[in-house]
């Protein structure tokens, strides 16, 4: 369910795990309902939106009402940083992170950003649902209290331009190119020769308007839903990162609340947002695809992909410290099998 409040009337629901809905429900029933206010930094049309609103309704049928979901889009409950705060101050009850932003819990999950790491859907979901996935899942709890109930694809990740293609690596050279604070972005668009400028996600449309920035990292989707093709000319394809799953994290306090059944009921919803998800990514890449050519978009593909691949690979031995100084762990995930 979609919520509308403002950022700032969000955060004023307090910071207690169990929230109680006094409408229509009898006194006995209203003690049992737990509220998960669940934020996220993309639009209210993104499918990571239409994901979690699918686990809203399928968790409160499964529980018959005590678990509900509210969803809030577009940084509404803070930036990734504020969430991933409030996640363990008590402010929220969950998030939809980046691999990057959840690390901050778990150094380890950064390496999902890492470049090059996957090679397809069965591939990620193998490592997230997996031994190495379980053995995360029980590690964060130990480390920082908080909980993975599940996954989220986030799509092939490229690099728009707003004045030119980036035909060949010679042509990012010098380039500002928009990324996200946290490793491995900085250090994977200088290894290709950019210049990275870290900005807000919120601020990434402004950036590009004003040429604050000549460029920036992002998903398909998300120049999609973001319209960032009213402010840029060019998507590059150089796939530089592949799915990347983000995960769900719930609070220790919001995951208490629930018992057995009911945290069973929560992760299965999550399984099936998540699902929801990929498919609308892996079968609607094409679409989006035509759907930014419609709207005056110049898709490219580099004629030199592999140089972009060995520029992202002298990064890698760099990137190891921000999942823990593990850089054996990179090829481990890469020889899953899927």
């Amino acid at each position: 369910m979609t919520n509308a409040l403002s950022r700032r009337e969000a955060l004023k629901l307090g910071a207690s795990a169990i929230a109680i809905s006094a409408i229509g429900l009898p006194t006995a029933a209203l003690a049992q309902q737990t509220v998960l206010r669940i934020g996220h930094v993309l639009a209210p049309t993104h499918q990571f939106q239409l994901g979690l609103e699918l686990a809203g309704k399928s968790v409160e049928a499964a529980t018959a009402g005590r678990v509900k979901i509210e969803v809030f889009p577009s940084s509404q409950l803070g930036t990734e940083r504020d969430m991933n705060v409030a996640i363990r101050t008590g402010g929220i009850e969950g998030t939809l992170a980046s691999p990057g932003g959840a690390s901050v819990h778990l150094k380890e999950l950064a390496i999902l950003d890492a470049p090059y790491l996957f090679r397809d859907n069965a591939h990620w979901q193998a490592v997230v649902d997996g031994p190495i996935g379980e053995e995360w899942k029980k590690k964060i709890v130990e480390q920082s209290g908080v909980h993975i109930v599940g996954w989220f694809h986030r799509g092939t990740r490229h690099v728009l331009s707003r004045a030119a293609a980036y035909n060949t690596i010679a042509d990012i050279q010098g380039q500002k190119v928009r990324v996200a604070d946290l490793p491995p972005y900085p250090q994977v668009f200088q290894a290709f020769g950019a210049i990275p400028t870290p900005i807000a996600f919120a601020e990434m449309y402004q950036a590009l308007e004003s040429g604050i920035v000549d460029g920036a990292d992002a998903p398909l989707d998300t120049m999609l839903s973001q319209k960032l093709f009213e402010v840029s000319k060019f998507v590059n394809l150089i796939a530089w990162s592949f799915a990347a799953p983000g995960p769900i994290l719930v609070s220790d306090a919001a995951w208490s609340a629930l018992g057995a059944e009911d945290q069973a009921a929560l992760v299965a919803a999550i399984r099936e947002g998540s699902q929801f998800v990929t498919d609308a990514f892996t079968n609607g890449e094409e679409e989006v695809k035509n759907k930014l050519i419609e709207a005056g978009m110049t898709l490219s593909t580099p004629t030199d992909l592999p140089t972009w691949q060995a520029a992202a690979a002298k990064a890698i031995p760099g990137l190891a410290e921000s999942w823990g100084g593990d850089l054996a762990l990179y090829d481990k995930i890469r020889s899953v099998q899927g």
